[in-house]
């Protein structure tokens, strides 16, 4: 039992409560067995069992007793041991400090012994070793970082930034002594001289180049990103981060810019000849002139160079990024001047877009890389940039308007609209399209106003070629604009204007995503109804335009019928009811006072057919149908009455000679539909007199106040078994009464 309780127990009284538990919990467990085993023992093993029970409970006796006298002794000792731990406090906390400035010195130790190092090395004018001593010295301040020693935190920083400060100026220095050996800034080529001068300067080249690199502040990590089939190039660093222009460049590159720096201020700043603020051109063509002489420079010496962490760097995107740093000062630098000369100012924008246009085409510089026409986006620019291409729009506008061949206007304004699409929005990002789009709808909103008082000008007593020259126009544009408004970067903008309540939530803002654009675009696509109803970014101008086209068709429609009304008077006044049949002809001829009207149509069917578009022409030519098929319905055959004679020859007339005159143009109107009333009308008028009789008797009970519903459609299905689909039973009724039947 002794053993037991200093295995258990020892010097730690505070684990008595616990012990006392867990015996507690061997005894029931004893208790169990206990009552299994009686279940299970003979009546011969009772007494030794009873021996072994009696012995097991007399040392259990035994140790709860001696767990209680532990148990009081450990509370007489816990005020002593409170008082020793009290007493000891004060001494361990003045070795925890002595530790502690232990660490402190030796820091500070290793920061001054590294300093001293880099000393050595450059008094004894090994830059190599300096820079080494360096990297010690600054992993020692990085791991001093957010230390509570504020103090000796800073002292390491302002030691490493001292001597940062003077290793950079020192290799500075020899590498553009080593660049001025190789005669840099001229281009990179293979010439014997400059091969000679390379292989002279190569191996301190490198040299140099390594020790700035190390002395420069690498790039952060690129995030883990998916993986893809090797191109055969280096990783761009803007991939995984997103750079700007401003930036600070990687420390050799950025050395190998100062040269080029030197040359462009001293000739595009002050009073030099060459610095013109009305040739930005001559600047822009001297940095791309470098960015092609130096690319291969880049790209075969200096990129295989980047090792480490810079081997996620593009050397020649650096470059030109650097290039892009100094040309970004000259921007702004003129900007002040020349915002408010708007010659100046229009000339700026052009260049600076033919230069961005030409970097990302012809340099190939990445589209996710910063380029300099950012400089547009600031308030006071962009408002001018905007007004500038809104004047220059509007004269625009106004020249093709007026155009003597206004048959241009719609290709004027075509590429009008496409040059600003080229312009801005393949440059312009972000939410400056939004103020491009603004100004584009305003032109085609200008340029339909425009459109609406050319079009009630040439709205004559017939159709003129300009008037249908301004319909081709404003057709044209709203075939165009639908076109636009289904493409993916203008239903972005769209649905970025006009949250969808179905938006996914994980988008960010109000910018959809491009797995729900895609759906959206693939719901469009297949279900025209949706689409309409969704709308697009160009849905004003589009339905002022259609409105307009609507417009110029009916203009258009009243102006043939209204001549054709004219030609027709002397048609109608035939004496249709004096005109008799005569048996022996077996071929009728046009009626002579038809001729007029027939010839006069022609003409002009073919006058639209060379002067408007055929998307336009089969709208046109079903209003004129319609509108014709009203007219000799009640200008011809309402107004007179008919003989046998009479009615076959106007049948003859109008259901062979005009239809089949018609038939050659409305090539998209069944013969059945054209003219289909008047056809109608003189199916009733050429009935025999019985069966005429017999209609007449069904459709005049339809002319009483109300009509038996059964009466109703008999009547109509006796008039479709005749061919008569269009009439109401009532015309049909006062087309049969017509007739002059013979005596």
């Amino acid at each position: 039992m002794d053993q037991y309780l200093d295995a258990t127990i020892g010097d730690n009284f505070r684990v008595l409560p616990d012990v006392l538990k867990n015996l507690k919990k061997d005894r029931d467990h004893l208790k169990a067995q206990l009552k299994g085993t009686v279940e299970t023992t003979t009546e011969g093993e009772w007494p030794s069992i009873v021996l072994d029970i009696q012995s097991i409970l007399k040392d259990l006796q035994t140790l709860h007793d001696k767990c209680t006298v532990l148990d009081h002794s450990s509370q007489l000792l816990d005020p002593v041991l409170i008082k020793c731990a009290k007493a000891t406090e004060s001494t361990v906390e003045e070795i925890l400090d002595a530790q502690r400035s232990q660490s402190y010195l030796k820091w500070l130790k290793a920061v001054q012994k590294w300093s001293g190092s880099i000393d050595i090395c450059l008094k004894r004018g090994s830059p190599q070793d300096a820079v080494r001593a360096y990297s010690q010295l600054s992993y020692i301040a990085g791991q001093l970082q957010n230390s509570k020693c504020a103090h000796l935190e800073r002292y390491a920083y302002g030691t490493q930034q001292y001597w940062c400060g003077r290793l950079q100026d020192k290799v500075t220095s020899d590498f553009l002594a080593t660049l001025k050996e190789l005669k840099w800034p001229t281009p990179f080529s293979s010439s014997s001289h400059i091969q000679d001068l390379w292989h002279k300067c190569n191996q301190r080249f490198t040299e140099l180049f390594n020790l700035l690199l190390e002395l420069g502040t690498p790039p952060p990590p690129a995030p883990p990103r998916a993986p893809r089939a090797p191109h055969g190039g280096h990783r761009d660093l803007c991939e995984g981060h997103s750079i700007k222009l401003q930036d600070p460049l990687v420390l050799p590159i950025k050395v190998l810019l100062e040269p080029l720096k030197k040359r462009f201020q001293f000739h595009f700043y002050g009073n030099k000849k060459t610095n013109m603020k009305e040739k930005p051109e001559w600047y822009f063509t001297q940095v791309s002139t470098w960015i092609n002489d130096h690319s291969h420079f880049m790209e075969k010496i200096v990129q295989p160079l980047m090792q480490g962490p810079y081997q996620g760097v593009n050397a020649r995107l650096e470059f030109i990024r650097g290039l892009l740093q100094e040309l970004e000062v000259k921007l702004l630098h003129d900007m002040s001047t020349i915002l408010y000369e708007d010659a100046i100012m229009a000339h700026l924008i052009d260049e600076l877009l033919l230069f961005e246009k030409e970097l990302r085409s012809v340099v190939q510089y990445p589209s996710p890389h910063p380029s300099c026409l950012h400089v547009l986006y600031d308030d006071l620019a962009l408002h001018k940039w905007v007004t500038l291409e809104k004047q220059f729009a509007l004269e625009r506008i106004e020249k093709v308007t007026l155009s003597p061949t206004a048959w241009q206007c719609q290709y004027g304004t075509w590429q009008l609209l496409m040059t600003r699409g080229a312009r801005v929005y393949r440059r312009v990002h972000g939410d400056h399209c939004w103020n491009h789009r603004a100004l584009q709808l305003d032109l085609l909103m200008e340029f339909h106003q425009d459109l609406v008082t050319a079009a009630k000008k040439a709205a004559g007593a017939q159709p003129s070629e300009n008037l249908c020259a301004y319909l081709n126009s404003a057709h044209y544009i709203t075939l165009i604009l639908k076109k636009w408004g289904e493409q993916e970067f203008f239903l972005r903008l769209h649905y970025h204007l006009n949250p969808h309540p179905k938006h996914s939530a994980t988008d960010r803002g109000n910018h959809p995503s491009l797995e729900w654009l895609q759906h959206i675009i693939s719901t469009r696509r297949m279900d025209p109804q949706f689409a309409e109803s969704e709308g697009c970014v160009f849905a004003t101008p589009l339905a002022a335009f259609s409105s307009l086209v609507d417009d110029i068709l009916g203009w258009m429609g009243q102006q043939v019928i209204s001549v054709a009304k004219d030609n027709c008077k002397r048609y109608k006044r035939d004496k249709w009811h004096h005109m008799t049949l005569d048996k022996d002809v077996v071929f009728l001829d046009p009626s002579p006072s038809a001729s007029e009207l027939f010839s006069w149509l022609r003409d002009q069917l073919v006058f639209i057919e060379s002067h408007v578009s055929p998307h336009v022409i089969p709208d046109l030519y079903s209003l004129i149908n319609k509108e014709l098929d009203r007219l000799l319905l009640t200008e011809v055959v309402a107004s007179n009455h008919f003989s046998e004679g009479g009615a076959t020859q106007l049948d003859y007339d109008l259901s062979k000679v005009l239809v089949s005159l018609l038939a050659e143009f409305f090539v998209d109107i069944p013969s059945v539909h054209l003219l289909e009333m008047t056809q109608e009308a003189c199916r009733l008028l050429k009935l025999l007199p019985g069966t005429a009789k017999l209609m007449e008797g069904m459709l005049e009970p339809l002319q009483q106040g109300t009509v038996d519903t059964d009466v109703y459609s008999a009547a109509v299905t006796a008039l479709s078994d005749m061919g008569v689909h269009t009439l109401e039973p009532l015309q049909a009724l006062s087309i049969l009464m017509l007739r002059v039947e013979p005596a």
